[in-house]
């Protein structure tokens, strides 16, 4: 071979050996180019999946926010008056059963609203009543009934301010009538009268000394509306526990007849059957709450009925 010959085939290898060099080059570039072509990619996928997860836990937290039953706040029940504690203690079994009810799909207006009155009916604290009244008169946007239950979680969390914001304490003169005392003026002046009258012939009258009255076995319970002195401190605080569960028992039955306003002849009624047996008592009872600003009692001549205020 001549030496021009052999020069040209070196020159002729180099050269393929460059165009290899460089297609091995560019083979790299586009490895590595495909490379972060896929890490872009991942990269993307993760941030989407990352959205996405955010997305959907800020999802459940505005739908356990505004669509779920919130616990409610601690609260030492003991430091409360015995009649706040167990007005709150009922009223959160009540929540509860709306919350129960509303998972259902079953709770509906009535039904709230219903329950709302049985909680003002039964509650001793003014203020806690106004405020459940303003949410039940002035309502909620909308016709979920959520709205409702979380503000009344809202109310019943309050609870404890109004503990020295009770309604008056009840005494003696709130459930018994002084009609004994009435008559028996009425009688002492009868007397002197006739006295006046027969000043002469007093003398003429012997003096017949009563009998000893006989003592009973076993006095009977006092009830409220009955006419007489004063009852013990035990006598009294059975009375005042037995007019709180009147207010629960004329708060169930409101709230299980669905009703707003009721004729007194079927409270009594129902009333009876619920251990409230006498009348007289259970019309004591209704003046009172009455008194409370809990229920109006209408007892005008035609008809006697209550109104849930």
């Amino acid at each position: 071979m001549k030496p021009n010959d052999e020069k040209d085939a070196r020159d002729d290898d180099a050269g393929a050996d460059d165009d290899a060099g460089i297609q091995n080059q560019n083979l790299a570039v586009d490895d590595a180019s495909k490379d972060d072509d896929a890490t872009t990619m991942i990269d993307a996928k993760r941030a989407r999946e990352e959205t996405e997860e955010e997305a959907k836990d800020a999802r459940g937290k505005a739908k356990s926010r505004h669509g779920k039953e919130r616990a409610a706040r601690e609260m030492d029940l003991q430091t409360l008056p015995e009649a706040l504690g167990e007005w709150k203690t009922n009223a959160e079994l009540e929540l509860g059963n709306l919350w129960t009810r509303q998972r259902l799909r079953l709770l509906d207006w009535f039904e709230t609203k219903s329950a709302i009155n049985k909680c003002i009916v039964s509650c001793p604290a003014s203020a806690l009543r106004e405020k459940m009244r303003a949410l039940r008169d002035d309502g909620v946007y909308g016709s979920s009934m959520i709205p409702y239950l979380q503000l009344l979680r809202d109310v019943f969390d309050e609870t404890d301010q109004y503990k020295d914001d009770l309604d008056e304490e009840l005494d003696f003169n709130d459930f018994f009538d002084d009609d004994d005392d009435e008559s028996e003026d009425d009688e002492s002046e009868d007397d002197d009268s006739e006295d006046d009258e027969s000043e002469d012939s007093a003398e003429e009258i012997p003096v017949v000394s009563r009998a000893p009255r006989a003592e009973a076995a076993a006095e009977p319970p006092q009830r409220a509306g009955a006419s007489r002195s004063a009852p013990s401190t035990e006598e009294m605080d059975e009375i005042k526990i037995k007019f709180s569960k009147f207010t629960q028992f004329l708060g169930q039955y409101f709230s299980e007849k669905r009703l707003e306003v009721e004729n007194v002849v079927e409270i009594v009624d129902h009333a009876a059957r619920a251990g409230f047996d006498d009348p007289q008592e259970v019309n004591k009872f209704l003046e009172v709450m009455q008194k409370q600003n809990k229920i109006m009692y209408d007892q005008s001549e035609s008809q006697w009925t209550v109104y849930i205020l």
